[in-house]
This record gives C-alpha cells, sequence and structure tokens, in this order.
C-alpha cells in the first residue's frame, strides 16, 4: 500500500501566498483558521500538521485536502503555481465565483500552453 503524505512545502506555499494577500500577519492567520501561532510556526518549520489543523486550513484557504497530498512515488499532476494563483484568487473579495472560476480556468489554459510549448523545444 503507498503511503500518502501531505506535501508541507505546498501547503506553506499556498498559505504564505494567502495571508500576503489578505495583508495578514502569521499571528492573525492563526486566530482566522482557528490553530495557534506556533502551529504555523512549526508548520513553517516543514513539521506536518495534525488532522484536525490540517482540515481547518485547507478550508481556510478554500481548498481540498486532496490539493496537498503527494503518494510515494509520484507528486500530484496539480502543479504548485497553479495551487498558489487558486487560493489568491480564492482569498479575493473583489471577484464574484464566476469570475474566480474564469480566472482560473484562463491561468490554468496558459500554463498548458507553456508547458507544450517548452515540450516541443
Amino acid at each position: 500500500m503507498a503511503q500518502t503524505n501531505i506535501d508541507v512545502s505546498r501547503l506553506v506555499a499556498v498559505l504564505d501566498a494567502r495571508i500576503e494577500a489578505d495583508k495578514l500577519s502569521w499571528r492573525q492567520a492563526a486566530g482566522q483558521i482557528g490553530v495557534s501561532p506556533s502551529l504555523l510556526s512549526r508548520l513553517r518549520n516543514r513539521q506536518r500538521p495534525d488532522l484536525d489543523a490540517y482540515v481547518l486550513i485547507v478550508r481556510w484557504l478554500n481548498m481540498s485536502t486532496e490539493d496537498f497530498l503527494e503518494r510515494e512515488g509520484h507528486r500530484e499532476e496539480q502543479p504548485e503555481l497553479t495551487s498558489e494563483v487558486s487560493a489568491l484568487l480564492r482569498a479575493r473579495r473583489d471577484l464574484s465565483d464566476g469570475d474566480k472560476m474564469l480566472l482560473e480556468n484562463v491561468f490554468k489554459s496558459g500554463l498548458q500552453v507553456v508547458r507544450s510549448t517548452r515540450a516541443e523545444m
């Protein structure tokens, strides 16, 4: 049976992007998430969160728990960049859900074009 792990580096990158986008301190973010500031500090030091904290963090990011899981031997296909952009878009209060979805799809399409162009080189 393959072991499933949390990609802590990706989680921290997306969390950091959201905190920066919202112009929050890590302490303020911890308060909004419902976890202790020390838990976020440990996370930034690449320590895995417990399941309850993981769920709270991912919900605060408006993402799926699947977005940060990797299976032994192969990483999830969704690139970190897409996860970060998605988190930033979801954090925006000045965009409707439809606008966010449209921009996310435009970004994903653009990234596919970039990758396919690189593959041809």
